[in-house]
């Protein structure tokens, strides 16, 4: 196990910066509803012990989700791309 770092610094009610070893985070919260930019995720709390959480960007789709996102909406010539161009690809005809 090593020594790792995170320091969270609120900055606003609701909105803190994460300084960590793997880099900066803005996270806000607005009553039940979280957003993290490290993980691109937003979650919402719900009555008891249940939440739900889901993706909000591409940072948290594999190369494998993006390119079955872009062969559902008809585009072509797009297997041989890296990931970062398949980003780019899907953002530009505002699938993303």
């Amino acid at each position: 196990m090593g020594l790792r770092l995170r320091k969270k610094i609120k900055l606003l009610p609701g909105v803190s910066v994460v300084l960590s070893d793997r880099g900066v985070s803005a996270n806000v919260e607005a009553g039940p509803v979280h957003w993290h930019s490290m993980t691109q995720r937003a979650s919402v709390n719900l009555p008891g012990p249940f939440s739900y959480r889901v993706k909000a960007g591409a940072k948290g789709l594999t190369r494998a989700q993006l390119l079955k996102i872009a062969k559902r909406a008809g585009l072509e010539n797009y297997s041989q791309l890296k990931k970062k161009d398949i980003v780019d690809l899907l953002n530009r005809h505002g699938l993303l």
